[in-house]
């Protein structure tokens, strides 16, 4: 009797053996082929969208005028697409001309609300817009021959065109006009990004005037427009003063600046 389940407790752990061998097996080749098997790339990361761009500088001319400014640009479907822009700008500054016996001393403010369009290509991007704007000039002592005083809302149509022929070139041209004061303002500037750093430095040649003046303009501006992706647009939407200049008088030299910070 004893010999009898010895020997089927023998053959029970026989057939325990045996399983836990073909377990150990199966598990094995199952590592195996798990390590065989090519790994799953991470997920790439979603490209960056822009949205616009909110910008803000200064502008100096040796006519004795200097403003400040600040503006946002906003593109529902993103800076690289073409399409739906629109824009808030805001200008403030002061400036001094001489009359016939005195001089005069003058503080102003603009401001701007625009909608347009605008068609990006691969170096550049071109732009059309149109809105309101309003003005506010005060002169002291208050200047019985001088026609651009007090406060003006008016329409205003501008447009503006920058191109990258290389990444460290700059071709930037915009031109904007308001019925208030029949205020008007063009700049054409060359730039070079001599750091590499998106900031391209160069000559500017341009022209503003109203009712009461005409200036034409030479000078250098510091302009931290982006080479690509197209991104920025409209570095001041028009800093025209109401600096009075005598006819004759040699273009004002000017120094501008402006600086984006995406959105």
């Amino acid at each position: 009797m004893r010999r009898d389940r010895g020997s089927r407790g023998g053959g029970n752990l026989r057939k325990d053996a045996t399983a836990l061998s073909a377990l150990v097996v199966v598990a094995s080749v199952i590592g195996v082929a798990a390590a065989d098997m090519p790994l799953k790339a991470p997920a790439p990361a979603p490209e960056k969208i822009e949205y616009g761009n909110l910008y803000f500088g200064v502008d100096w001319t040796s006519h004795r005028s200097l403003a400040g400014y600040m503006g946002v640009l906003y593109a529902p479907n993103g800076m690289e697409q073409s399409g739906l822009r629109l824009s808030a700008f805001g200008l403030t500054g002061r400036y001094r001309y001489q009359g016939d016996a005195e001089t005069f001393r003058g503080k102003f403010v603009s401001s701007d609300a625009l909608v347009g369009s605008s068609h990006v290509f691969n170096n550049g991007a071109l732009t059309l817009a149109v809105g309101v704007n309003y003005q506010d000039h005060s002169v002291t002592p208050f200047d019985p021959s001088n026609s651009v005083q007090g406060a003006k809302t008016g329409f205003k149509v501008q447009g503006d065109l920058w191109v990258n022929p290389t990444p460290k070139t700059l071709v930037y041209l915009l031109g904007s006009y308001s019925t208030a004061f029949d205020t008007y303002y063009a700049i054409g500037r060359l730039g070079y990004d001599l750091a590499g750093s998106g900031a391209f430095v160069g000559p500017e040649v341009g022209g503003q005037g109203n009712d009461s003046t005409d200036q034409l303009r030479l000078g250098a501006h510091v302009s931290g427009i982006s080479s690509a992706p197209p991104s920025s647009a409209s570095p001041a939407g028009g800093c025209a003063s109401a600096a009075r200049v005598a006819p004759g008088t040699p273009p004002a030299t000017s120094i501008s600046h402006s600086e984006p910070s995406p959105l």
